[in-house]
């Protein structure tokens, strides 16, 4: 055999083209030619010319499946490379998305301001409830809350879980919800 294995693949691939019956056609062919052209099946000793074609079938089929072996091999680890990234990369969006609580410590002065500020809120809201309706309890808190930017602009729920629109007020239950 040659040094180049693709030395004859330009004539072998033209000559694949020509039969319609594909890789048996082609077989048929090549054996054809060993056998009117060549004393390869009439020269040697009876049955060695099966052992050369087996040992050579054997060589290339082995070859082939160590190739497709490989080839499969390097795909399955390109897919787990690739796997390995999506979730590091979805771990690392649920990270920020739900960064942690942070406890912070306070001085017994600054409890003291927050929970005056509570209390004035409390006097505020049980002030403003019996003046109005209750729609302008919701516009007085809604300031005081630190809304994220990705619900800015959303309809928050209301007490029933569900929504209140202009003309429509919806509620739900939790049994409803997975049903």
């Amino acid at each position: 055999m040659t040094n180049d294995p693709e030395k004859f693949d330009s004539m072998l691939l033209a000559m694949a083209q020509q039969h319609e019956g594909g890789v048996k056609d082609l077989l048929s062919t090549i054996v054809g030619f060993l056998a009117r052209k060549t004393d390869f099946f009439t020269g040697g000793k009876d049955g060695e010319w099966e052992q050369v074609v087996k040992d050579t079938f054997y060589v290339h089929a082995k070859k082939a499946r160590e190739e497709a072996n490989k080839i499969k091999k390097e795909k399955e680890e390109a897919e787990k490379r690739l796997k390995d990234i999506q979730q590091r990369k979805e771990q690392e969006r649920l990270a920020q998305d739900f960064e942690p609580a942070k406890v912070t410590e306070i001085t017994d002065q600054e409890a003291a301001e927050m929970q005056e500020d509570i209390e004035r809120d409390k006097i505020k809201t049980e002030v403003g409830g019996g003046e109005g309706s209750g729609s302008d309890k919701e516009s007085d808190n809604i300031p005081d809350e630190e809304e994220d930017p990705k619900e800015k602009g959303k309809l928050k729920p209301n007490a029933g879980n569900g929504c209140d629109l202009e003309h429509y007020r919806w509620t739900q239950t939790l049994e409803e919800v997975e049903s």
